[in-house]
C-alpha cells in the first residue's frame, strides 16, 4: 500500500503530516510505503533525514498563476510516478491538484484540517472528498467530519521543571515564553519588548524566540535588562521552554494551540491578521471556553495588553483559572495516544 502525504510549506501543515506518517510507519496493521510532498526546501531536508521519500518543487516566488500551472503539471507527474492507494492532504494550495486528481482517479482521499475554520484549499476539496479529518471541532459539524485532534510530535513530552530551571539558570519566579511562529513576528516582538522596557524588574523571567530578523535588535535590547532571560532566534527543542513556561505570548496557529493545551499553559494570543481569519477562529475557540486571552493586532490596545500580562505574571489564581479551563479542552493528542484508524 502506498500512502502520499501532501503538505504545504509551513510547520502547521508539515508536523501533523509527519506525526501521521510516523504512526502509519509504526503500525502493524498496514504494510505501507509512505511518500511525502512538500514545497518547503527546509522541510524537505528535515523529512528526508527521517528516512522518507520526498517530492515537490520549491519556488523562490509566490505567483499564484505560475504556481497553479506548475502544480497542475507536477501533480499529474507525481500521481503517475507514485500511483498511491491513499492520499491525505494537509491544506494549502500546493496540495490542491494532488488531492483533487487522486480523487478523480478513484484513489482513497482524505483531507486533514487542523484549524477551527477550514482553509480555502480544504474548503474547495471538501466538496469532492468523502473523508474530512478535523483537528479543532467546528461549529459547522457535518456527517463526513471526523474529529481526530491535532497529533503532536514524538518530542512533545512533559519534563521535570526543576532540572530545566537549573539548565537555563532560572529561579522560581514566573517565566514568560514569547514567540511568533517559525519566522517570528515583529509585532509580537515589539509589543513584548515595549512591555519589558516599562516593567524592567526581577518579578519575572524571560524565554524569547525572536525569529532571525529581529534577533540582533532583541539581543541589544536585553543587554540593558536585568531579568533572567534566554533569547534565541530559533530553538528546535521547544518542549524545554513549554515545560518551563508559566505564561505564553504567541500567535494562534492550530499546532501552537495544540501544544499550549497539552502543556496546560495560560496564553495571551495575538492571531495573525493575514491568515484568512483561521488564527482568530482558533483563538476564539479557547477564549470562548475561558482558556486563553486574545488581543487582535489590528485593534491592539497596549495598555490593556500591559495590564493583562502583568496580571498573569503576578496573580497565580488568574493563571490557575485558565489552566483549569484548558484541562477540559483536548486539542493536542499525545503521540502515543493518537489513533490513525481512520485508514481502512
Amino acid at each position: 500500500m502506498k500512502v502520499l502525504l501532501v503538505s504545504e510549506r509551513s510547520a502547521g501543515h508539515v508536523y501533523p503530516a509527519l506525526a501521521i506518517g510516523e504512526k502509519i510507519k509504526e503500525s502493524n496493521l498496514i504494510d505501507a510505503k509512505i511518500v511525502f510532498f512538500t514545497s518547503s526546501r527546509f522541510f524537505k531536508k528535515y523529512i528526508k533525514n527521517k528516512g522518507y521519500s520526498v517530492l515537490g518543487l520549491t519556488f523562490q516566488f509566490r505567483n499564484i498563476f505560475v504556481e497553479f500551472f506548475c502544480r497542475f503539471i507536477e501533480s499529474i507527474y507525481i500521481l503517475i510516478k507514485v500511483f498511491p492507494d491513499i492520499v491525505i492532504g494537509f491544506g494549502g494550495r500546493d496540495s490542491l491538484f494532488l488531492v483533487l486528481f487522486a480523487r478523480m482517479l478513484g484513489r482513497k482521499t482524505y483531507i486533514y484540517e487542523p484549524n477551527a475554520e477550514m482553509g480555502r484549499a480544504n474548503k474547495f476539496l471538501s466538496l469532492f472528498v468523502k473523508n474530512i479529518l478535523r483537528g479543532i471541532p467546528s461549529s459547522d459539524q457535518k456527517k463526513k467530519y471526523r474529529i481526530i485532534g491535532i497529533p503532536l510530535g514524538k518530542n512533545i513530552v512533559k519534563k521535570e521543571k526543576e532540572r530545566l530551571r537549573e539548565k537555563f539558570n532560572f529561579n522560581q519566579k514566573p517565566i514568560i515564553l514569547c514567540f511568533g511562529g517559525s519566522q517570528g513576528s515583529r509585532f509580537i516582538n515589539d509589543s513584548f519588548l515595549n512591555f519589558i522596557g516599562r516593567h524592567n524588574n526581577n518579578s519575572y523571567q524571560i524565554a524569547h524566540i525572536t525569529g532571525a530578523k529581529d534577533y540582533s535588535k532583541a539581543v541589544d535590547f536585553y543587554r540593558k535588562i536585568k531579568n533572567n532571560k534566554v533569547v534565541k532566534d530559533f530553538y528546535q527543542d521547544m518542549p524545554n521552554f513549554y515545560n518551563l513556561a508559566d505564561v505564553i505570548l504567541s500567535r494562534a496557529g492550530a499546532l501552537t494551540l495544540a501544544e499550549i493545551s497539552f502543556y496546560n499553559i495560560p496564553a495571551i494570543l495575538i492571531p495573525h491578521p493575514q491568515a484568512f481569519g483561521h488564527q482568530k477562529t482558533n483563538a476564539n475557540y479557547l477564549k470562548d471556553r475561558g482558556a486563553a486571552v486574545i488581543f487582535e493586532q489590528n485593534s491592539f490596545d497596549f495598555k490593556k495588553f500591559e495590564l493583562c500580562l502583568s496580571k498573569l505574571i503576578q496573580n497565580n489564581s488568574a493563571r490557575k483559572n485558565i489552566k483549569n479551563n484548558l484541562k477540559k479542552i483536548k486539542i493536542g493528542i499525545k503521540y502515543e495516544d493518537f489513533s490513525f484508524n481512520f485508514i481502512s
